[in-house]
């Protein structure tokens, strides 16, 4: 990646975390929102969102965002963003289905060289010691060698229009420096607030806890 701006983003779930990311993504870079629902591409194609999350205005503004449900488009991307709800179950405990569900299709599709940045819910350590073993199976790369990961909290409240993805400061990790440093330059490019570095990924994990 020569420059952040050449960059391809690809941002995985298109709900109430992942639209307003794509769209905000969208003004600046190409973006590729996908989500399995295909009723839900037809909407966003029309620039239409049923939650009312995003407005038509903000949909248009997203120049660069194309949305599609294939997910073979996810092998353009430099930069994927997982953005898949975390539901809880009958005991409270969080149903990590959806987040290895789309890392599995996430590692099929992953172009070489690519960084993969978790937003969903999780706890301590699942990005590195579930997440990345899924990738390196689907995909055949080895990590830090032909991809990278980073995680950064979701902190998007549904229907909440003060506190937006804007104004919200956004804590950022790498599995290394130099991931780190394209993770943080990205995000600063929508982020209005700025980003907070984690000194690490179990870091920016334990921070959802907190907030």
């Amino acid at each position: 990646m020569k420059s952040i701006f050449s960059a391809t983003i690809a941002v995985v779930g298109l709900g109430y975390v992942g639209l307003p990311l794509a769209v905000a993504f969208g003004r600046k870079f190409r973006t590729i929102g996908y989500d399995l629902s295909e009723k839900k591409i037809a909407h966003f194609k029309n620039h239409i969102d049923p939650t009312g999350e995003v407005t038509t205005e903000q949909f248009r503004q997203a120049v660069h965002l194309t949305v599609t449900s294939k997910p073979r488009w996810l092998q353009e991307a430099d930069i994927v963003v997982v953005a898949v709800p975390t539901p809880i179950d009958d005991s409270r405990r969080p149903d990590l289905r959806p987040v290895k569900s789309a890392t599995e299709t996430v590692g099929r599709n992953l172009k070489e060289g690519a960084i993969v940045v978790f937003e969903s819910t999780v706890y301590p350590g699942l990005t590195e010691e579930v997440c990345v073993p899924i990738l390196e199976q689907e995909s055949g790369f080895r990590w830090k060698q032909h991809f990278h990961v980073g995680y950064s909290p979701e902190r998007i409240n549904p229907g909440d229009r003060e506190h937006t993805l804007e104004r919200i400061v956004k804590v950022v990790s790498g599995d290394d420096e130099e991931t780190l440093q394209v993770v943080a330059s990205v995000y600063e490019q929508i982020v209005d607030a700025g980003v907070y570095r984690a000194g690490s990924i179990k870091e920016a994990e334990a921070a959802i806890l907190f907030q």
